[in-house]
């Protein structure tokens, strides 16, 4: 069996990528990625009313949010288990019986989207909208979830370089195409056609290369049980759909409660959600970046962890939570000292409630960017439950803040909420981080605080770091290992036979 399954493995076309390159393409593909989705996202805010900007946010959201949650993580779970049933040459079957529950449960949304467009209406934008926009919404589920399991397939099978290109040939279509109508003057639903445009044109190269590669797949002449199948993939992909839901409505509880409880008509409170959205422009790219930072340690951690190596995990999630803390505050220092400029000529003035929120979405997305690294750890440790509850937690209060402090305050209040929603969740994860055995010591108090000084000021907070990093016991350890490694480089190096 084994050597047959070397052989197939020879004849077929899925050879992996190294780990070294696929991590060194994926991120100048992500660099690129955000400096296209940041030109393009303030070109958006340039071309729309604050209100069309407020409904195009809800509209992307919906569609990008609830495809993992309506497919019950099946397509999700396909980076876990392929290679298990590649190697035994039962991945055909396998993807046949997940492909066709993704296409059941897909074409039952759209089918339920196209009977009841004015209920979908009211879901995403607060009150019912032309049949037409909700027709295009309808099918930008469809074709993200067509992209998002070939995405799935390709990642799964480790092609990381096919991977970053399908994403890097969205990115630019979409801005090109998004760029194009909204200058011709074209409207909100013209641009969410251009964005099912181009997921499709991106799904092009993962398409081919899955077609290339499959002939050459091990095939087992065993047959193969699908109940085993599912009731193997079924409960990890329930724990994946339970994340999912939970991650996706904390991220758009604060702008659905924005369109349903802020007081003023519908134009006001969607002339709300774009400016929160102004405000969100350059603190999600933190979240961007923290995300796949996240992606590339959890290898390195699970390699050590099952080595034994527990304290090596510990530690080097330690240094790398300070240096992202450190890191992202000074960012995001720099960038409040450039933000009034931003928004006074880039952005035309037009946003000023989205300038005057900015500390306080760089302090929760710098939160968010913490726990996106840190719960890497309660995964490694096999406890990842303990992430959906710390989300819950953060869920709960981030409602019943904003139901107290929406009518009081108005856009700031629903800030105000996220903000603590999102430390609880941090201090949450901590708690259960600690649990599970990672030392909670004066490193991680002073990383949890430090986004928080950004709340005093740019000038204050770069301060405040630049103490961190003079103090800490961290920095003064990879100084010392940096200095050793310099000296035995910089040692002159005795010839043999001299």
């Amino acid at each position: 069996m084994t050597d047959s399954n070397s052989s197939s493995e020879q004849k077929s076309s899925f050879v992996a990528d190294s780990l070294a390159v696929g991590m060194v393409v994926m991120l100048a593909m992500t660099i690129v990625q955000r400096g296209l989705g940041f030109f393009r996202g303030i070109w958006f805010c340039r071309l729309l009313d604050d209100a069309v900007v407020g409904q195009w946010s809800m509209a992307y959201d919906f569609i990008t949010m609830i495809t993992p949650v309506m497919l019950l993580g099946i397509p999700g779970s396909l980076p876990r288990y392929v290679e298990h049933y590649r190697v035994r040459g039962h991945l055909s079957p396998l993807v046949r019986r997940m492909l066709t529950a993704t296409v059941i449960l897909g074409s039952g949304f759209f089918i339920a989207i196209m009977l009841f467009p004015d209920f979908f209406g009211w879901l995403v934008f607060l009150q019912p909208q032309g049949m037409s926009l909700v027709y295009s919404v309808g099918v930008g589920v469809v074709a993200i979830v067509a992209f998002n399991f070939v995405y799935q397939m390709v990642s799964a099978l480790r092609q990381v370089r096919v991977a970053s290109i399908m994403q890097f040939v969205q990115s630019v279509a979409f801005t090109i195409l998004g760029v194009a109508w909204l200058s011709l003057a074209g409207g909100l639903t013209g641009l969410v056609y251009a964005f099912v445009a181009a997921t499709l044109l991106a799904m092009v190269p993962g398409m081919t290369s899955l077609v290339r590669g499959w002939a050459g797949l091990p095939v087992s002449e065993e047959p193969f049980e699908p109940s085993p199948m599912w009731r193997r993939l079924m409960p990890y992909a329930a724990a994946l759909w339970a994340m999912n839901l939970l991650s996706n409505v904390f991220a758009l509880s604060d702008r659905y409660m924005i369109l349903h409880m802020l007081p003023g008509d519908d134009l006001q409170t969607q002339a709300a959600v774009g400016q929160y959205h102004s405000g969100r422009i350059i603190p999600v790219l933190l979240i961007s970046l923290a995300t796949m930072v996240s992606g590339v340690l959890m290898p390195y951690l699970t390699a050590d962890w099952e080595a034994g190596n527990k304290d090596k995990v510990r530690e080097s999630l330690r240094r790398i939570l300070f240096a992202t803390s450190t890191l992202f505050t000074a960012g995001a220092a720099c960038s409040l000292v450039l933000a009034p400029w931003f928004f006074r000529v880039v952005l035309e003035n037009r946003y000023a409630e989205g300038l005057q929120m900015m500390p306080m979405t760089f302090v929760f997305c710098i939160w968010v960017s913490l726990a996106t690294i840190g719960q890497d750890y309660l995964w490694v440790a096999e406890k990842g439950k303990w992430v959906a509850v710390s989300i819950a937690a953060g869920l709960a209060v981030n409602v019943a803040l904003n139901f107290v402090l929406l009518p009081m305050w108005g856009l700031e209040g629903a800030v105000v909420a996220t903000l603590v929603a999102n430390a609880v969740v941090l201090g949450a994860l901590w708690i259960a981080m600690s649990k599970f055995g990672y030392r909670l010591d004066l490193t991680t108090f002073i990383l949890s605080l430090l986004p928080a000084t950004l709340l005093a000021g740019p000038y204050i907070a770069m301060a405040c770091v630049m103490t961190a990093c003079a103090g800490s016991v961290q920095v003064r350890a990879w100084c010392d290992e940096g200095m050793a490694y310099l000296t035995l480089r910089l040692r002159p190096q005795s010839t043999p036979g001299c």
